[in-house]
């Protein structure tokens, strides 16, 4: 009795039409799990806040985002050869620098306090562009702070919908409106000069 299920498995292949047996056999596709990018864990914490409590974690997370860029694209300047991405940089230092500011007095009118900050603050990646030069910068300097700029973006995009306060809804949507094309010229300029 226990190889009964052999023996009817044994049973249907003989008595299966002649052209069934090789369909049978034939490998079955499965369908592929779809590739779904891991949500940010600070994306996932945000997503679960709402109103002024949102406005104040989403300001904390982005502050020093924007601080360490800002220091990473201070360092670069030093040593980059590309006049245009050291006009780039100088542009993008004013307005993140800017954002900071205006995020720090948003949060001074919430009686929040900013949490980490990065100004100043020799990062890793600060500390590996102060010690490449020309070529090597730039290349690592491109890759870098365009994930950077897509962290950002990634953070912007949920407060541009979920932002209590309707200038802060405002400056997330100029982020993502302005980094997605930075974004998009950093890719450019690394293809171009270092295929």
């Amino acid at each position: 009795m226990r190889n009964s299920p052999l023996l009817i498995l044994a049973a249907l292949v003989c008595l299966a039409p002649p052209g069934m047996l090789h369909a049978a056999a034939a490998p079955v596709a499965l369908p592929k799990p779809a590739a779904s990018p891991t949500p940010s864990p600070a994306i996932s914490a945000l997503s679960r806040l709402s109103g002024p409590a949102f406005d104040v974690a989403f300001m904390r997370e982005l502050i020093p985002i924007h601080e360490e860029a800002v220091e990473i694209a201070m360092a670069a300047t030093l040593h980059a050869d590309h006049t245009e991405l050291l006009r780039w940089n100088q542009v993008m230092i004013d307005r993140k620098s800017a954002q900071v500011r205006q995020k720090l007095a948003w949060l001074q009118e919430a009686g929040a306090a900013p949490g980490r900050r990065n100004v100043s603050v020799v990062t890793e990646s600060v500390k590996r562009m102060r010690g490449l030069r020309g070529a090597a910068l730039e290349r690592a300097y491109l890759s870098l702070i365009a994930a950077h700029l897509e962290q950002s973006t990634a953070l912007a995009r949920l407060a541009a919908t979920k932002a209590d306060r309707q200038e802060l809804r405002s400056m997330a949507q100029a982020i993502v409106a302005v980094e997605v094309r930075e974004v998009a010229r950093l890719r450019a300029w690394q293809r171009a000069w270092y295929p």
